[in-house]
Formats: structure tokens, sequence, C-alpha cells
């Protein structure tokens, strides 16, 4: 019988190692050696504990007496498992926390460490995890502990949302909803959510055309994501395609394309009539639209790869989507490595997303429209780049749609969406009209 924990230290150790925990764990239980109960076990562990990772070390740091750096990989993520199933696994009784942590030690051949892993679980079982913030004057550094996210990010957002920013890192700890594009091509919202019952899978409408939000029984896979009936895409992603209100017969530009999945509804409201140009500065990439657009029946898409900031062309589109490159944050729910990210790294991003937009409203026809998207809620990536193109491009104005939904809200003419409202991810939304 395969061993769930040791799966999940496994996928632990290719994050720590750089690997992407969504596309790991895709990979890791793609196998089918395990059942949807155990799958599910393993995606909140893994998950749970990249999520807790710096509160769960600051707590450790007081009861191992060797520094955490120096501890074999396996073993630091055998701790690091044990304390998250101690703490924030009600289903999981600490005695089971402890034994199971400890077995694992013989499972990676890693014995010698049994005794480690027991005295120092053990310790932790008998104490308060908030003893792990207690204490911390500084709070930056409070906040940092408190909700396991880089000192660096919390600083920014301070300085974005001063006394809302502990709610909104409070927030970021809520897994969002997942939700299911269906392809209205090839079946329609109420045909998709019958197939899938029979499957044991439950959604509902959200309000949004050819959008579900899955209620319970989804463990990742089903025979109409086989088919290209359906596929997974956040709630904010559809409704930023959507914001392009691209008719059949239209000419669009989708200017960031890869992987593909707003450029499949983009065509799928065109209703696979007219045109789509998908720009990616990546060839490999580019495959996997190309991919998806077969698998989805779809034959207007013509793939193009380009830089998005210096791309020329002397054609017009009437509509032009540009979800740039950004520093992502807003998906932290999902990809809890982000939550160490250093935000230095994308300190440059606003003035190439600012080239992209700048070159799209040079290529759209009059009358036309732009949606501009970030899956990020720093303000520099969205209202001020919005704002700067505002500034330099007079033509342009800003537009939100009459009906917005509920886990979204117009900000000075700008849709956002905040980590944990109404179960969506964050993200950004600026529709410009040129008049």
């Amino acid at each position: 019988m395969p061993n769930v924990r040791k799966k999940a230290v496994e996928c632990l150790i290719r994050c720590e190692r750089g690997g992407y925990s969504n596309l790991v764990l895709m990979q890791e239980l793609a196998s089918g050696r395990f059942d949807a109960r155990d799958r599910a076990f393993c995606t909140a562990l893994v998950y749970g504990t990249l999520s807790r990772r710096l509160t769960i070390d600051r707590f450790l740091e007081n009861r191992v007496n060797t520094p955490l750096s120096r501890l074999d990989e396996e073993v630091l993520e055998i701790l690091r498992t044990g304390v998250y199933q101690l703490f924030w696994m009600d289903s999981v009784p600490a005695r089971a926390a402890v034994s199971e942590s400890v077995s694992l030690c013989r499972e990676f051949r890693k014995t010698s460490a049994s005794g480690l892993v027991n005295a120092v679980l053990r310790r932790c079982s008998d104490a308060d995890i908030s003893e792990a913030w207690s204490g911390i004057e500084d709070w930056t550094e409070y906040l940092a502990v408190r909700y396991s996210i880089s000192p660096k990010l919390v600083q920014i957002l301070s300085e974005q949302y001063g006394e809302q920013t502990e709610q909104v890192l409070e927030s970021m700890s809520v897994r969002s909803s997942l939700y299911l594009r269906v392809n209205s091509l090839v079946t329609d919202e109420r045909s998709a959510a019958e197939a899938l019952r029979e499957e044991g899978i439950e959604t509902e409408p959200t309000g949004l055309s050819n959008c579900l939000r899955v209620v319970s029984g989804f463990s990742g896979h089903s025979e109409l994501m086989d088919r290209g009936e359906i596929r997974i895409q956040g709630f904010p992603e559809q409704f930023a395609a959507s914001c392009l209100e691209a008719e059949a017969g239209s000419k669009v530009l989708d200017m960031c394309s890869a992987p593909g999945g707003k450029t499949m509804c983009i065509a799928q409201d065109m209703k696979n009539e007219g045109s789509v140009t998908a720009l990616d500065s990546s060839e490999s990439r580019l495959e996997l639209v190309r991919k998806l657009a077969a698998k989805e029946k779809i034959n207007i898409v013509e793939t193009l790869c380009g830089d998005a900031s210096v791309y020329d062309s002397s054609a017009v589109y009437d509509r032009i989507l540009c979800d740039v490159p950004c520093s992502g944050y807003g998906e932290i729910p999902s990809k809890p490595e982000l939550r160490y990210k250093d935000p230095q790294i994308s300190e440059d991003l606003p003035e190439l997303q600012y080239r992209i937009l700048c070159n799209a409203a040079r290529m759209l026809a009059p009358s036309g429209r732009i949606v501009y998207s970030t899956c990020t809620i720093l303000d520099r990536e969205n209202r001020s780049v919005v704002n700067r193109f505002l500034r330099d491009n007079p033509g342009f104005r800003l537009a939100v749609p009459g009906q917005l939904p509920d886990c979204a809200e117009a900000v000075d003419g700008t849709i956002s969406f905040t980590p944990g409202r109404g179960g969506s991810e964050g993200f950004f939304i600026a529709v410009l009209r040129q008049m």
C-alpha cells in the first residue's frame, strides 16, 4: 500500500529544489496508485506545509538544537509535515502525527534521525503554535512569521493596504475555489454539469457563461477533460477574457497567449468564427496553445512567436488582450511557494507591462477595446501602469462592465479580485476603450 505521507515529503523536497507545487503534485499523483482520499490528503499536506513553512521553521528553531539548514532534507520535511499535522490538520490525532513521522525516517533510510524526530514532535505537541510569533516586537517581522510570508512582501503590502494589511495576509491562507471552463463549441453548461454528476462531481453555475464552480467530488481529473469538453481555469481568468466582448467574426490579438486558456475562452466566445492571433515569446509554450486548440476543436487560432513589447504588425485588431507577465502574488493561495519569492525580482515588470500596453494601443482599431490584466495584487503592476498609460494616451477611457461578480469590486474604474473574497484568487482587470 503506497505511503501518502512519504509521497508528500517527496513532493516537498522537489518544491524545495525549485519545482512548482501544482506541477509537482500533478506529476507525482498521476500514476493512479492513490485513491481520491489519499490524493486529497497528500495535496492538503503539501500545500499546507508549504503555506506555513516560515511559521513552522520559526517554531522548530526553538526546539531543534541543530540549525535547520544542517538537517538532511528528508528529515527537515518530515519535521515540517509533522508540525503541520499537529496544528492544522484536525483529522490527524497528535499521536499519529508523531508516530507516522517517526516511521517516515525508516522509509527514507534515515533511521538515525528517528529519535530526533520523535523527541522534537513530542515537545511540539505539548506547545502552542502561537509561540512562533509571540513576543516579536517588530510589526513587519510579526506579520511575516504569523502569516508565513516574505518580510519584503509584507513591507510592500503594508505600504499599499495600511490597516487592512493583516486582513489581506490572512485571506492569502484561504484556498480558492476550483472552477471549470465549459467548451461551448462541443457542449453546454447543463450537459457538462450532468455528465460531471455521473462521475460523482458536483458543480454549480457561477453567473458567468460557461463557468462552473466545483462543489465536491473532483480529484483533479474527469473524462470530460480528456474529450476537451472542460478544463480547469480560474474564475478571474475567464472573466477577463469575457471583458473583451469578442464577437463572432472579430479580429483579436492575445499579446501574451501561452499556455492558451484565455485564448480558447475568446475563440469560444467568438463561436469559432473570425481570427485570434496568439502571440508569445516562447515557441515551446506556443506548442501548448496549439495542442489545446486542437483538443478543444478550435481552428481560428494562429500562433506567432514574438516579443509583445516590440511586436510590429501592420494589421489592426478589434480586440486585444494584454494578460501581461507579472509577479503573480494574487495566486499565492494555489501556489504557496510565491509567499517566499523576493519582490525585488519583479521590480522591472511595470516598465515591461507599460511597453506591452502601449504597443497594443498602436495596433487597436478605432473604437476598439483592450483588456489589461494581471494575476497580482501589487498596485505598481496594476493601477500605476494603467494610470501612466491613460496620462500618455488621452484617447482612451476606462470602462467597467455593468454587472460585476460578488468576488470582484470596482476601484477607480478598474476591477480587482482580492484573495479569499468569494473563493477567488487575486486578479486585476482594466478595460480600456478607444474613444
